[in-house]
């Protein structure tokens, strides 16, 4: 993987949540939400490290 200097090394960020809403299939109407875990990156920093829009990614876990 080809490294990029883009100022900073590292970001620090914080995990997040969003809600996912479940309809009911017939009239729409939502029944329930249920709360999960999100990451957010943005930022010009991502550009300039070679992530321009709609560039798809691979992210392990440790």
């Amino acid at each position: 993987m080809q490294e990029i200097a883009t100022g900073k090394p590292y970001r620090h960020l914080k995990v997040g949540y969003f809600r996912k809403r479940h309809e009911d299939r017939k009239t729409k109407i939502p029944k329930r939400y249920s709360v999960h875990a999100a990451l957010s990156l943005k930022g010009d920093w991502l550009e300039k490290a070679g992530f321009t829009t709609n560039t798809q990614v691979r992210v392990g876990v440790e």
